[in-house]
């Protein structure tokens, strides 16, 4: 009997915590937290979060970053799409027992296990890169966020055009296009890098201004598609040096000063906005995860903490904390800083304030 993929995709819907449990993944394993990929292992690199009920996940060391159910099958079973096709349907009910899946689950790797080292192709491909400048696509992509990037721009980010890579159903990678990219070093305490950050834009163009005036571009992060299944894929992606690399590490975007004061932020467009809003050297921990797990400089004396205001879970308060405790034992004075209203950032701060109507609530206020 055939079954068309969209049928077993509709029948999936809202079912894929039982239909992964059904095919060997733990239970624990289905959070959307990070921890170790049930399929390749690691120890953060994974999230299943499952928007809309269709499965979804996040792996770092997966081909597109993450996918739906199908890709999570397919990564777990390593297999094509049409093999997935038949798991799901085979534990759906809706074709004759599929083959047993025999899913290995990879836990944490063991240091007694190789591990493959992407320094050097790392090291490289930030080489390659250019440094940013406030003419390039990624002072446009600042500026289109609220952002300045116009002098004192970080050395930590860098201008590059790469392919946009997918993994096909038969298991095959596929670029699709060249795309302007903001790429951001992750490094640890001896500045080399652990990991590149790479956020992928696209250009759009604004009418010109008066008789005489010329197209100008503006860039925005990238909308794109899986070109088989129709699903978004990330604008952001995120390369390792090997797995665990990244732990402790940052986005060093501005260095420790002379006094000793440092601010950290989680995102990197919410770091460059706190830099603005506090005028501190700072850094982005990428993540909550990234925030809790930071180590800290040597010589550190204050440190100012940038929480993003998570609501309902304070998932970013929380991170804060966490790091705020640490820091303290150590013997650093410690502040915590967050936006008043609920889901919303250092970024959505800098820009309510750039607002004439605060400035003018300001004064008020003043007088």
């Amino acid at each position: 009997m055939s079954i068309n993929a969209d049928t077993i995709r509709a029948a999936a819907q809202h079912r894929w915590h039982g239909i992964l449990t059904a095919l060997g993944v733990p239970s624990e394993s289905l959070r959307n937290q990070h921890q170790p990929c049930p399929a390749c292992g690691g120890i953060d690199r994974f999230r299943f979060d499952d928007k809309d009920g269709r499965g979804t996940f996040i792996c770092s060391h997966y081909g597109n970053g993450g996918g739906d159910g199908f890709h999570l099958v397919m990564h777990l079973l390593d297999c094509d799409f049409a093999t997935a096709l038949i798991h799901v349907a085979g534990v759906l009910g809706l074709i004759d027992a599929a083959p047993k899946a025999e899913i290995a689950i990879k836990a944490e790797k063991k240091p007694t296990e190789r591990i493959q080292d992407k320094q050097v192709k790392l090291v490289s491909l930030w080489g390659k890169s250019q440094s940013m400048s406030k003419i390039d696509p990624i002072a446009a992509y600042l500026r289109g966020r609220g952002l300045e990037a116009e002098d004192d721009l970080p050395q930590m980010i860098r201008y590059a055009e790469l392919p946009y890579w997918v993994q096909l159903a038969d298991g095959k990678f596929k670029p699709i296009g060249r795309h302007p990219v903001m790429l951001a070093a992750i490094c640890n305490l001896d500045g080399e890098i652990q990991g590149l950050h790479q956020t992928y834009l696209k250009a759009a163009w604004v009418k010109p201004m008066g008789d005489n005036g010329h197209h100008t571009p503006t860039f925005s992060k990238l909308n794109i598609h899986h070109p088989e299944t129709g699903e978004e894929m990330p604008a952001k992606k995120m390369q390792s040096r090997h797995s665990g690399s990244l732990k402790g590490a940052a986005v060093q975007l501005y260095p420790m000063d002379e006094q000793g004061r440092l601010c950290v932020a989680e995102g990197i467009e919410t770091a460059l906005a706190a830099h603005e809003l506090f005028a501190l050297p700072v850094w982005a921990c990428l993540s909550a995860n990234g925030m809790k797990s930071l180590v800290l400089p040597d010589g550190l004396q204050e440190l100012l903490i940038v929480a993003d205001h998570d609501s309902p879970s304070p998932v970013g308060y929380e991170a804060a904390h966490s790091l705020a405790v640490r820091a303290i034992k150590q013997g650093i004075k410690v502040r915590i800083w967050q936006p008043e209203e609920e889901n919303t950032d250092a970024l959505d701060e800098l820009n309510r304030r750039k607002r004439p109507a605060w400035a003018i609530t300001q004064q008020l206020k003043a007088v």
